[in-house]
């Protein structure tokens, strides 16, 4: 059986194979890509199967793209065989809409993938990178397998960055040495590297390896230094970026952006994005595990920043992130839009501190602050409505370690506008009882306080820590008056009443039911009864 190692190239091309029997589809596939530019080389082209097969027994290609309709030898037959001869070759079947089932099926055959005639340029070199990145990590992980060196030094690499140590500078000298990894200078840059969404994007663990084997390898191509460029896994799913500058004219001519180059790179051929988080340089052997805390420090802020780009430590430290936030009217906002379970309302709430967390760029620290306490607002709004977090939000609620996976601001954001549709959905049913519950609080209030000559619907939504114009909604539709009508309507009962009891001046009696003038007493007293209080009170006592 041939082995991948025994027929890959020395200068590190993957070769590829074209069989297609039209002339002027495989002129296409030749001319559509630059090939060598992404680390490819075409071997040969083929009319039919048999060519195809011949062509490949004697340059024994990495990749075979084959079309599906072929003189002599199909494409799905021609796999079969290649697989065959073989193992590790990856092929995909170009095919058109009619074969699209056909092509399918060809898959539990060992065929990698299929490609939709007529296709797009990008969507062709996504296909042949993902092809290179898996036979990549083949290569890789065979010459791994003979020889553990690259698991000690990774291992070693990640004590460097993630433990505190104190040994001297000549001891660590003499481990880098021994991992055969050559320090030129002291002077060193530190990067951290994560694939965005990479746990939303893939579940399978083998998936994620492949990918960031891929981002590595490109990283490793474009971000180099005279010195030594090192790049290995981190911890929590990072890539990790190394550089030791040969000295310092260097570390002076380095540019920081060939990191963007590498996100943009990734961003047009992988379709997904990275984020780099980059240290401060470091001029002491010692402070690696510094840049590196700095980096990490820098890609956080991805969150507040946003994703797929070059977050800089210097530049994060330096704007000074101090700028004064008074979250209390938009969580009281919040909090009165969830009572009347008015989605938008929330939504627009959540909005607006994202917008000011975003204008001025405050600290990571303090946006997770400003986010737990919007999930404390509904956890509180459960718990007032008599109801059950777990029920509500289910047994495994940890909004801590949730926030802590976002990958941005806007994520973030979008999980809190779910936990409180789930919790507007879970009342939305008892909105009718809720109403009839205010109502109530709203007059036992009135009725408490009528005597207040200030008592009006905003001092009453004061005391209820409710909106005043929710208020006015809810009377309105419940009582089908407004709220001054039955602030009215409560003084004169009273005023009836104690007139009834008789001996009271009129003077008296508008101050004991919260009106300062008496004459505007009078007014309403007749409006609502048809007659002054003096001849109301007449007619309870008249003459002899």
């Amino acid at each position: 059986m041939i082995r991948m190692s025994q027929f890959m190239e020395e200068d590190g091309m993957f070769k590829v194979l074209i069989a297609d029997d039209e002339m002027h589809f495989r002129h296409y596939m030749r001319n559509v890509i630059d090939w060598q530019e992404h680390g490819f080389e075409i071997i040969g082209e083929a009319k039919n199967g048999l060519e195809a097969l011949e062509l490949s027994a004697q340059h024994r290609p990495h990749i075979a793209l084959l079309d599906i309709n072929m003189p002599f030898l199909d494409g799905i037959a021609l796999a079969e065989k290649l697989k065959e001869l073989h193992k590790d070759i990856h092929i995909a079947l170009i095919t058109g809409y009619s074969e699209f089932e056909y092509a399918r099926k060809a898959l539990q055959l060992g065929v990698e993938d299929y490609i939709l005639k007529p296709f797009k340029r990008d969507d062709f070199l996504s296909t042949l990178l993902r092809f290179k990145a898996r036979l990549q990590k083949l290569e890789e992980e065979a010459a791994q397998s003979k020889d553990d060196s690259y698991f000690l030094k990774e291992r070693f690499l990640n004590t460097l960055i993630g433990e505190e140590y104190d040994f001297m500078e000549e001891e660590i000298l003499h481990i880098f040495s021994r991992q055969g990894i050559r320090i030129h200078s002291p002077l060193f840059l530190v990067a951290a590297i994560e694939i965005d969404t990479m746990y939303e994007r893939w579940s399978k663990a083998s998936e994620i390896a492949l990918w960031k084997f891929a981002v590595a390898n490109v990283l490793r191509d474009i971000v180099v230094c005279k010195g030594t460029s090192l790049v290995f896994n981190g911890p929590e799913g990072k890539i990790i970026s190394l550089l030791n500058f040969a000295d310092e004219k260097d570390k002076s001519a380095f540019k920081a952006s060939l990191y963007q180059e590498f996100c943009d790179y990734v961003k047009k051929y992988f379709r997904f994005s990275v984020t780099v988080g980059l240290g401060d340089e470091i001029m002491h052997m010692q402070e690696i595990r510094k840049g590196y805390l700095e980096s990490l420090f820098a890609l956080q802020h991805k969150l507040v920043d946003g994703s797929g780009a070059v977050l800089e430590y210097a530049a994060i430290v330096n704007s000074g992130r101090n700028a004064d936030f008074n979250q209390m009217q938009l969580n009281d906002r919040i909090l009165k839009a969830l009572r009347r379970n008015e989605r938008d309302e929330v939504q627009a709430g959540l909005q607006q501190i994202m917008k000011h967390i975003k204008d001025n760029r405050l600290s990571v620290d303090f946006t997770y602050a400003i986010l737990m306490g919007l999930v404390s607002i509904c956890l509180a709004h459960i718990t007032e409505m008599g109801g059950s977090i777990d029920l509500v939000l289910g047994k495994d609620f940890y909004p801590y370690q949730e926030l802590r996976k976002m990958s941005s601001l806007e994520k973030s954001i979008e999980w809190l506008m779910g936990i409180y549709e789930k919790t507007i959905r879970n009342y939305s049913g008892q909105m009718l009882t809720r109403s009839q519950k205010i109502v109530e609080g709203v007059k036992d209030y009135i009725h408490m306080h009528y005597m207040d000559g200030e008592l009006n619907v905003e001092s009453i939504a004061h005391h209820m820590y409710l909106d005043s114009s929710y208020i006015r909604k809810v009377l309105a539709k419940e009582l089908e008056m407004n709220v001054s009508e039955y602030i009215t309507l409560v003084r004169m009962e009273h005023a009836k009443d104690l007139l009834v009891r008789g001996n009271i001046k009129i003077t008296e009696l508008a101050e004991k039911v919260g009106y300062s003038k008496a004459g505007y007493f009078a007014k309403c007293f007749k409006k609502q009864y048809g007659v002054l209080p003096s001849e109301y009170s007449e007619s309870l006592n008249p003459p002899k």
